[in-house]
């Protein structure tokens, strides 16, 4: 039932998206997200590099926004997430933004675990390519604290504007 709901509210959000997130004047604000690539520093062998999947991101500089999305994790499973994102002004001659904020994930956090929803900090750097494409570089570091022990990865994921 949980992930029905999930599922739901991530269909909208990207419908709404679509639809409205070129009404401001400022067209660099929504994209259309391509998941491509998690590395993983340790256990490696054991996880799937490719995590292809597809979102929606909007993210105003300077203002708070939102992304949501699914892809394959790096176990295999269809996992989804959706937050909100706060992005900086452009820097470094217009190239440069970073990106901080919080996302709901629905994934296969172990292996051979049963999938899990957490609540997960979303800090990224953005790297403008062209007028329209965008690389994102992600990630979370190691963290070994009581029973909570995840493995550091780095995510990448191509932006695209579309409007």
């Amino acid at each position: 039932m949980k992930i029905r709901i999930f599922k739901f509210v991530i269909a909208v959000i990207l419908t709404s998206g679509a639809f409205s997130g070129k009404a401001s004047a400022k067209t660099e604000n929504s994209y259309l997200v391509l998941s491509t690539l998690a590395l993983h520093f340790e256990n490696f062998d054991e996880r799937n590099a490719f995590t292809p999947g597809i979102g929606w991101e909007y993210s105003p500089s300077r203002k708070l926004g939102w992304h949501a999305g699914t892809l394959s994790d790096s176990f295999g499973y269809q996992s989804y997430y959706g937050g909100l994102v706060y992005a900086t002004r452009p820097m470094v001659f217009s190239r440069v933004r970073f990106l901080v904020g919080a996302s709901v994930v629905h994934k296969q956090f172990k292996k051979n675990g049963d999938p899990e929803t957490k609540l997960l900090p979303f800090p990224a750097v953005e790297l403008k390519l062209s007028k329209r494409s965008v690389l994102n570089v992600s990630g979370s570091p190691a963290v070994d604290f009581g029973n909570q022990r995840n493995n550091a990865v780095v995510f990448f994921q191509y932006k695209l504007d579309l409007m």
